[in-house]
């Protein structure tokens, strides 16, 4: 029980992160996705250009 108990006490604490990090990137998200969907259309001839040899 003692163990336990020393065991309970030492664990690390389960402290909630402040999420710092979200508000920064989630409006960029959007933006970045029709840059990834912008360059992709733009390669795709070339792409398909290349395979067919």
């Amino acid at each position: 029980m003692a163990d336990r108990l020393v065991r309970i006490s030492s664990s690390p604490r389960a402290v909630p992160v402040p999420a710092w990090g979200h508000g920064a990137i989630e409006p960029m998200l959007p933006a970045l996705l029709r840059g990834v969907i912008f360059i992709s259309v733009l390669a795709a001839p070339f792409v398909a250009a290349l395979l067919a040899g």
